[in-house]
């Protein structure tokens, strides 16, 4: 079948710039933000703009270069857009629990290798989808479909874990094992739900 064409020409530019300006609100904010000088808001900065970078590049290569001569021979450089994307997504997360004043914002960065492997579970079956840039594109009615599913499996994995704690009898003093497991398994039943809601819905 030669369903990726049509696919691949119906993406939406509205998505695209839904993000970026998301992306730009979040560059803006860490410039006016009191703390704007300390080293991990200039890393969020750098971050912002390279998010602002690579995102609509792997957006367009998907949209209009994918699927030809051009895009076989553009693949490496797509390969590392979408790497770099994913770590910029991680590390908007990582943003998030900064500013929130969570206490794992630490433990976020200190075990960056092995949540960032987790990390891609979720972000090629749902990040890539809701972003628009994923090799297959999905309408925006089957992305809140994808999103509920994941909710609903992330759900779950926090369930699981808490049983896991209570079942094993983790101790509660060590807060930093005990969010690592709770998170790993949150994003690993985030990913089953996106999968799940990717292969029930069929082709849109």
């Amino acid at each position: 079948m030669s369903d990726k064409e049509p696919k691949t020409q119906s993406r939406s530019p509205l998505r695209l710039l839904l993000f970026e300006a998301l992306a730009l609100g979040g560059y803006l904010y860490l410039r006016n933000h009191p703390l704007a000088d300390t080293f991990w808001d200039l890393n969020f900065r750098t971050n912002a703009l390279i998010f602002m970078t690579a995102y609509p590049l792997l957006f367009v290569y998907r949209w209009k270069v994918a699927g030809g001569c051009l895009g076989m021979i553009l693949w490496p450089l797509s390969y590392v857009l979408s790497l770099g994307l994913g770590i910029s997504c991680y590390l908007w997360i990582i943003f998030c629990f900064y500013y929130l004043g969570s206490p794992f914002f630490k433990v976020l960065t200190e075990h960056g290798i092995v949540l960032g492997l987790i990390f891609a579970l979720v972000y090629f079956p749902l990040l890539e989808p809701i972003l628009g840039v994923s090799k297959k594109y999905f309408s925006f009615p089957r992305t809140l479909w994808i999103l509920l599913f994941s909710a609903f499996g992330g759900f779950l994995g926090y369930l699981l874990g808490q049983f896991v704690i209570k079942k094993v009898g983790i101790s509660p003093v060590n807060q930093s094992h005990l969010f690592l497991l709770w998170l790993g398994l949150v994003f690993m039943g985030a990913a089953v739900g996106a999968l799940g809601a990717q292969r029930k819905g069929g082709d849109s």
